[in-house]
């Protein structure tokens, strides 16, 4: 097994994404990242070979964690020992189970750092699509004039989510969902917005809904739930024909409005956090 870095995004995606659209509802989140058209400098871009041949990618954007879904399971092991040249620091993985522990273990192999389990996530893709009903409100698209509450949302999304707020970050994420034609459903109940679901570009003839986000106050209410139902509307609308999400398992409230409004599950998936060098 060979393992190549790469430096130019036009070179990794000449060859990943052939690799990725094999099946572009499980690569969702490597299209959609190659789609955005450019990486931070500091991003990670890397090719598995076999005699010759591409037979795998895997890809890092600080401060996420590596996505390697498209990595052999029999290449673990080779790309664990590049990285430590590459990325000493990494601080974890997303794939599916048996792919994250897989490299979870190589790399605690190679660097004796251990690994720790901090989000298991379900994919599901949409079937049927069943809007709720009699949910007061209506859905629109977000404005320039929404920026100001789209910033605060994707905000506090970020400290459930991840434990951390950060409002530059919250509005550079914004302003990239703009960049990238990623759109923003909000739900309007009076003149009052109560809930958010951001609803990707398509990439490879998929579209991505999240975040989806409700303000505390306004939880329990179906707000979540209808303007799910709304950006997988405006999907079909654009002529998407498969729209997906993640859901958190620990959260099993989402899980069950994402099913009842015709979201099937795909697979499940996991984050391993790295425990830090030294």
């Amino acid at each position: 097994m060979e393992v190549r870095l790469h430096s130019s995004l036009d070179e990794f995606r000449a060859i990943a994404e052939p690799l990725y659209r094999r099946d572009p509802v499980m690569y969702t989140i490597e299209l959609t990242v190659l789609n955005a058209g450019r990486f931070p400098a500091d991003s990670l871009l890397t090719t598995v070979w076999d005699d010759g041949t591409a037979v795998g990618a895997a890809l890092q954007t600080p401060p996420y964690p590596l996505a390697c879904n498209g990595i052999p399971d029999r290449a673990m092991s080779a790309l664990a020992e590049s990285l430590v040249a590459w990325r000493p620091g990494l601080t974890g993985v997303r794939a599916v189970r048996d792919s994250a522990e897989g490299f979870a273990d190589a790399w605690r192999s190679v660097t004796g750092r251990t690994g720790e389990v901090d989000t298991e996530e379900r994919l599901y893709r949409l079937g049927t699509l069943r809007p709720p009903n009699a949910v007061p409100g209506a859905a629109r698209l977000a404005t320039g004039d929404d920026r100001r509450q789209l910033v605060e949302w994707v905000g506090l999304f970020l400290h459930e989510t991840f434990s951390q707020r950060d409002e530059a970050e919250a509005g550079q994420f914004v302003d990239n969902a703009g960049r990238v034609a990623d759109r923003f459903v909000l739900w309007d109940v009076g003149g009052t917005l109560v809930s958010m679901a951001m609803l990707r570009a398509a990439a490879a003839d998929v579209s991505r809904i999240g975040p989806v986000f409700t303000p505390l106050p306004q939880r329990g209410h179906g707000y979540g739930s209808a303007v799910t139902a709304a950006a997988a509307e405006l999907a079909h609308r654009s002529c998407t024909p498969d729209v997906v999400l993640f859901a958190d398992l620990a959260n099993p409230t989402s899980n069950a409005i994402y099913q009842k409004i015709g979201f099937e599950p795909v697979a499940d998936s996991i984050r391993i956090a790295f425990a830090a060098a030294g």
